[in-house]
Order: structure tokens, then sequence, then C-alpha cells
């Protein structure tokens, strides 16, 4: 419970802080925000003593922007992606967490992109928005759309993928040990190890479906997690 109060307290802080620094974070070509969910991903982990071994960094250009696809294991795995990744980074998250007072306003204030994944003109509407953000910042999705319930990785979908279709770049990401840290159904993050791998980025190909590609970015997260589990 101390550990749950503790987590509630340094989000409760950093979304508060996000409104007093909002005119700065303007000014500084909205970079200011991506440092900050950083710096709070990496207080987060090291006060519930997560230990993070990422692999891979040089794979990343500074100033880039990326569509970050990743595995999806845990609630967890936003601040681990989050504070390992030295991008100026938001995500496309499922629209409740909007509704949530102060918090969803801070996340929209700061180029967050709300998905319905129940209405899929809404869901369009929403990544073309944040196509346009893309010029500045990079997004990190799950195209599993859930959670894993055993750690292993499950089947890609495709819609997500849609920026694919307009030239970004895509940065593949492995997380293996986020569902140890934090289990499905639970708030309170206990200590452990995780493993990043960030692999070299990538494009749609030539000819290439959005499902072509949600299978080969399955396939290349998978193999890793399934060899690192074994």
């Amino acid at each position: 419970m101390f550990r749950f109060l503790m987590i509630i307290f340094i989000v409760g802080f950093y979304v508060l802080l996000s409104f007093f620094i909002f005119p700065v974070h303007i000014l500084s070509k909205r970079k200011l925000g991506g440092r900050v969910f950083r710096h709070c991903s990496s207080v987060l982990l090291k006060s519930c003593r997560v230990r993070c071994k990422t692999e891979g960094l040089e794979n990343i250009t500074p100033g880039e922007t990326y569509l970050v696809v990743a595995n999806h294991q845990s609630i967890a795995d936003i601040p681990i992606i989050g504070a390992n990744l030295p991008i100026n980074l938001r995500v496309l998250a499922k629209k409740e967490l909007f509704t949530i007072p102060v918090f969803g306003q801070a996340m929209w204030l700061y180029d967050f992109v709300a998905i319905d994944r129940k209405n899929r003109r809404s869901a369009v509407k929403s990544l073309e928005r944040a196509e346009k953000k893309m010029k500045y910042c990079s997004y990190l999705v799950f195209p599993e759309g859930t959670r894993s319930r055993d750690g292993h990785v499950g089947k890609f979908k495709s819609g997500a993928l849609i920026l694919s279709e307009h030239g970004c770049k895509i940065l593949p990401v492995a997380m293996i040990g986020a569902d140890r840290i934090l289990k499905a159904g639970d708030f309170d993050i206990q200590s452990g190890d995780v493993r990043v791998k960030i692999f070299p980025p990538t494009q749609i190909a030539e000819n290439e479906t959005r499902q072509e590609l949600a299978e080969r970015l399955q396939d290349l997260i998978s193999e890793y997690v399934e060899s690192e589990n074994r």
C-alpha cells in the first residue's frame, strides 16, 4: 500500500508541475514535456527499485521522431519505455485515461492522443492527429491492444500501424520482465529486473501491407522475447 501511495504522489506531483511549466513547454517547441515525462518515469522506477538493462540505444538518432512499437506486458511498460528511450515521447492511449480529472487534461495538453478502440472512424481521426504531431514528437503504441497474461507476445493488430503508410520511421522495442514487476489487475509495482531491447528502425516496405508489417514486427519482437525467456 505504501508503494502504491508513493506512485500516486509522484505521478500527481509531475501532473501538477506540467500545468505550471506549460508555457515553457510551448517555448521549447514542445520538447520540455518529453523530458518531464522521461524524468517522471525514471523517478517512478527508481523509487520502486526497478532495474532496467537497455540494449540498442545506438539505434536511436538524436532529434528523430519514431512510431515506437512494443510488446505489452503491464501498465509498467509505459514508464519503462519512457525512462529508457531518449526521445521526445508521447503515448497513443485508450480514451478512458483522458476522463481522469486533471491527469486527462495534462495528457491532452502535452499531445498524448486518445484512441477509441471501439470506434474505428474516431480512431483513424486520432491517428491522423498524431501524424501531424510527429513533426516534433514520437508516439508509443502497443499493437497487441491488451496486456499479455503470460509474458508471451500476442497477435499484433495492424490498425495502429496506419501511420506507417505515411513514411514514418518505426522503432521496434521488446521488453522482458515487466509482467513480473506489475501483474495484471495490480497497481503496486514490485522491485525487479527488466530488459529492454531497441531494434534498428524500419519502415513499411514497398508493396507491403499493414498486416504484413504487423506480422513482421510481431515475429521480430516475439523471437527475441521467447529466446530470452527460455
